[in-house]
């Protein structure tokens, strides 16, 4: 029996105590009627800064109201999909938002993907429509002409040329003509209203299934943290297809009733000038974005008088403990790791809010229970490294058309998510790298995070990637991929010597590759079976 006395508990507040949820409706049957009472409760609040453009959240209602008056006029009801490929903007929101007022699915397509691709997305997800950017037109029609599946598609014109004619119309045509009237349908918390796909890094993609339910969860436990003001300002960099920006920005953001800042795309050269102009508090990014914006940016042109920045949160890959240190040093901003994953709705644990543990994601959610548990499902003692399991409301409802996969996932209602880990005594959790990438060194496992730790931390490291090296021998040998700091020069032999006291000797990598970057996927993480492929 494990002793969880000790375990922190989060210091929390209670929902009807948020200063953002004052005078604020705070349950909710869906998504939808929570933007439908926010554009009710606060209509002339801004919603939306894109840009020049600042849209109140009355608007964003109507625009969604037009979209779901044209989408119910070629019969999309509650349960059919709707599909959108758009680059960052807030044609996202009109479209994904009307798609759920008819308690229709929003399918969001990685605009990153190509032809063969898109098509395997349209055929596992069937949308009736489909809302597609002008720079992703030609691509997505080449998926369009390879799919069985073909639906209406609605084009969001951007400006961009491109020889696709498949398109029926354009989003502006259907804002300009439809009325909008309120479309709202009764739904359930159980309902889905999101479907987001893996990475597919290793093998064809999943499509996660989020519930309205799901969505709530995580929207109480970021509320619950404390950390957000009324008025408050959230910076959006990443992707809109990606789970983070959209599970743990867009819909918190209006259940609290809070303005989000939608940028295309990550700029270095842009990230603190944005910050300032639009008075940024909160923002997330990966961190390869604040390692560039490291590197690149000069803290004395920074209007600090003007910066009203307070948390800048990290995800989707590990976080070098220097870059941490340095960040805040630099620029007095402190970044604040943490774990979630899509079929977690995005969010599990957060470093927010409890001593600091630099090598720690933090602690769990409040409605979220996190395990370390052995191959037949046993919770291991602290300090013992096994599988993260994750139970809680926010656990997904399953994987699309694979009811196989989704029995294989979550077993007894904890969520297996694939990646390894620890937990120590207080309850802090530690990432060790995912279950696929554990390297077994002739029978020794070997995780990647144990050997890249102490190499982030040397001065000539700009980042580094442990994979295994195929072996006939031993299976698997360590092959340790490394980009220097500009202008640093290292060998071989340096780095294994580095490692000698700080790592098991058989831990040390046998093979070091000098790399000049690594394949990553949009959201910045590096994809190791990619880099697998290019030493096979």
């Amino acid at each position: 029996m494990i002793d969880k006395s000790k375990r922190i508990i989060r210091p929390t507040i209670a929902l009807e105590d948020a200063p953002t949820l004052k005078g604020k409706k705070i349950y909710f049957d869906s998504i939808a009627e929570m933007l439908t009472v926010r554009a009710n409760e606060i209509p002339d609040d801004h919603h939306v800064y894109y840009y020049d453009e600042v849209i109140p959240y009355s608007l964003t209602n109507d625009r969604a109201n037009k979209v779901a008056n044209y989408l119910r006029k070629k019969g999309v009801v509650k349960g059919d999909t709707v599909s959108v490929m758009i680059l960052n903007s807030p044609e996202i929101y009109y479209t994904m938002f009307g798609a759920q007022k008819l308690g229709a699915i929003a399918g969001a397509i990685n605009y990153m993907l190509r032809g063969p691709e898109i098509a395997y997305v349209l055929e596992d997800s069937k949308p009736k429509v489909a809302f597609v950017g002008s720079e992703y037109m030609e691509e997505f029609s080449k998926g369009w002409q390879l799919s069985r599946h073909k639906p209406i598609v609605v084009e969001v014109v951007t400006g961009i040329e491109h020889d696709s004619r498949i398109a029926e119309r354009n989003l502006k045509s259907i804002l300009d003509e439809y009325s909008s009237e309120e479309c709202l349908v009764a739904q359930s918390l159980d309902d889905p209203f999101m479907l987001l796909y893996s990475s597919g890094t290793t093998g064809m993609p999943k499509g996660i299934l989020l519930s309205n339910k799901n969505e709530f969860s995580v929207c109480r436990d970021l509320v619950k943290l404390g950390a957000y003001k009324p008025k408050d300002v959230m910076m959006i960099i990443l992707p809109m297809f990606h789970t983070n920006p959209l599970c743990c920005f867009t819909y918190p953001i209006i259940y609290q009733g809070l303005t989000a800042c939608i940028r295309k795309t990550f700029s270095p050269s842009d990230f603190w000038p944005s910050i300032i102009r639009y008075g940024v508090n909160i923002l997330m990014a990966v961190p390869a974005m604040y390692a560039y914006v490291f590197n690149i940016a000069d803290p004395e042109v920074i209007d600090y008088d003007k910066l009203k920045l307070r948390y800048a949160f990290a995800g989707s890959a590990p976080i070098p403990v220097d870059l941490v240190r340095g960040f805040k040093e630099k620029f007095g901003v402190g970044i604040i790791d943490g774990y979630g994953l899509t079929e977690a709705t995005g969010a599990s644990a957060l470093s927010f809010n409890v001593p600091e543990n630099w090598t720690s994601v933090g602690i769990p959610l409040e409605e979220q229970e996190i395990e370390i548990m052995d191959d037949v499902n046993t919770i291991l003692p602290y300090g013992q490294r096994g599988e993260i399991c994750i139970k809680g409301e926010a656990v997904m409802t399953g994987y699309l058309n694979k009811p196989e996969a989704t029995a294989e996932t979550i077993v007894d209602g904890w969520l297996h998510t694939g990646d390894m880990g620890h937990m120590d005594e207080n309850g802090y959790l530690y990432i060790s790298g995912r279950k696929k990438e554990m390297i077994n060194r002739g029978g020794e496992n070997i995780y990647p995070r144990e050997i890249e730790i102490p190499l982030e931390k040397h001065p000539k490291i700009a980042e580094v990637s442990v994979i295994g090296a195929a072996d006939p021998a031993l299976g698997e040998r360590v092959r340790a991929c490394i980009v220097l700091a500009e202008g640093a020069e290292m060998t071989k032999d340096e780095v294994k010597e580095y490692l000698k006291d700080k790592i098991a000797k058989y831990k040390i990598p046998e093979h070091v590759e000098f790399m000049k970057e690594f394949p990553r996927n949009p959201t910045g993480k590096i994809l190791k079976q990619e880099l697998k492929k290019m030493f096979d």
